[in-house]
């Protein structure tokens, strides 16, 4: 059996659902990171004429008319009456033209205008690349950004739709796999150094943030900061990369030969290697076809070079009166292995920095096999006079 309700509590429950039939104060209360565009609850409630708006720092308030069809008006931080004069797009849209009579129904949104930071993003699949000197390679990268909304209305009418609640997560699928499109097409287009890709990645970031920018522009979003965190490569081509700084390639250019031929050499060099380590197995053929396509890639890239490191079989003697012959040009051995032909003054740089040592077997035109650059007259001066047989230093002066 009910018990009977006395005046006093009817009174207030009546109250009480008079006061929830009209809202009186609009405001969004945020007390997450991930939200990034709320829609105010109004449980069929009604909004009535001079309710408060409150906009806190950070949040944009923007109003669209009933159904959802048209943005209405746009709100900054503050605390704004609701009137005629306040709404001037919802009242048109409305046709309010002497003012709205109490309460009107509305949607109202919330945007967290501050920036969302900590993004990740990374490539799922290698993107391949063109390097200076080594030719095409396949790269991964990954890194951050941040982002913040930058124009409610066009992020509103793209991104959100009706959603009441829409969070990051929501939009970080998207946003990944539109930068990995620009990512892949910027690295495609820019000529990487190999070499230096470890510190080129501040730079390399400041070139993707222009186009990336630009895609999400539009949509209302602005990246406030892109960065590329790491980039690598397959470690088979990162061992072979050490190994090839190793020959120190800018010191063996001599008439300018492209890294791209120590590359091809050092390849063929482990391929034979390989071949000797297991000269029956079913690699051996494998490997002997790698020492056949590096030595041709070799002869296309060095060109002329190449084929003044090879001796000349019977050529004629020069003809009378002829002009006197060029100085010579050696061919220099390291780790069994071709470089040059090198003049004399630029194998006189590399005695002085120790990348040309008197040991080392040298060729030129006219030599019969290959000699100790110490032994050979022409160069045995390139590394200093030997010392005193027994005694390294002068007697004393009389």
């Amino acid at each position: 059996m009910w018990a009977p309700i006395n005046k006093n509590t009817q009174r207030r429950l009546i109250m009480g659902w008079l006061s929830g039939q009209y809202i009186d104060i609009i405001e969004w209360l945020d007390n997450g990171q991930e939200t990034m565009v709320y829609r105010f609850e109004r449980h069929n409630n009604e909004i009535k004429n001079g309710a408060k708006l409150i906009v806190r720092p950070g949040q944009t308030a923007i109003f669209v008319n009933e159904g959802g069809t048209s943005i209405a008006d746009v709100f900054p931080p503050g605390t704004h009456e609701l009137t005629t004069a306040n709404l001037p797009v919802l009242s048109t849209l409305m046709g309010w033209k002497y003012g709205f009579e109490s309460p009107f129904k509305a949607e109202v949104y919330f945007m967290k205008t501050t920036e969302f930071s900590d993004l990740k993003w990374g490539t799922r699949h290698p993107i391949p690349v063109m390097c200076a000197g080594y030719g095409g390679l396949e790269l991964r990268a990954n890194g951050t950004y941040v982002m913040r909304i930058s124009d409610p209305k066009a992020f509103l009418e793209q991104r959100v739709g009706t959603d009441s609640n829409f969070q990051v997560d929501s939009l970080v699928g998207d946003l990944r796999e539109e930068i990995l499109l620009q990512v892949t097409d910027c690295l495609g287009e820019m000529e990487l150094d190999p070499f230096k890709l470890a510190g080129k990645t501040k730079d390399i970031s400041d070139e993707l943030q222009g186009p990336i920018q630009e895609y999400f522009e539009p949509r209302g979003l602005t990246i406030t900061r892109f960065r590329v965190t790491s980039i690598n490569m397959p470690d088979d081509v990162r061992k072979e990369l050490m190994e090839l700084s190793r020959l120190d390639a800018t010191k063996l250019k001599g008439a300018d030969p492209s890294a791209m031929q120590n590359l091809t050499a050092l390849r063929a060099s482990r391929a034979m290697g390989d071949m000797a380590k297991n000269p029956g197995g079913t690699g051996a053929a494998g490997a002997g076809m790698e020492v056949a396509m590096g030595m041709m890639m070799a002869n296309q890239v060095g060109g002329a070079l190449a084929g003044a490191a090879q001796p000349q079989q019977g050529a004629p003697p020069p003809l009378p009166g002829a002009k006197p012959a060029a100085a010579p040009e050696y061919t220099v051995a390291i780790d069994k292995q071709k470089y040059g032909p090198y003049g004399l003054n630029r194998l006189q740089d590399m005695a002085n920095d120790g990348s040309f040592t008197a040991d080392m077997l040298v060729w030129a035109k006219g030599m019969g096999a290959w000699t100790k650059a110490g032994e050979v007259s022409d160069l045995a001066g390139l590394f200093g006079p030997p010392p005193l047989p027994g005694n390294d230093e002068p007697p004393p002066l009389p």
